[in-house]
């Protein structure tokens, strides 16, 4: 399978605000090696990690649309 953050380079720079490693870190108080695995995978957009945290901090919210 594909890395998924590679599929759409165009989005991924026009997405808006972004976080360094270090601010994604502290605002959700995640390891260093948590924080950088995300932030590999998903990409600086600070739209997108914010909704992917919310998604793991409260699953159900996501599933009932």
């Amino acid at each position: 399978m594909p890395d998924q953050s590679k599929l759409f380079p165009e989005h991924r720079r026009l997405s808006g605000e972004r976080y360094t490693v270090e601010d994604f870190r502290a605002a959700y108080e995640l390891s260093q090696e948590e924080a950088q695995r995300l932030f590999d995978k998903f990409g600086p957009s600070k739209r997108e990690l914010d909704l992917l945290m919310r998604a793991r901090r409260n699953p159900q919210q996501f599933l009932n649309f």
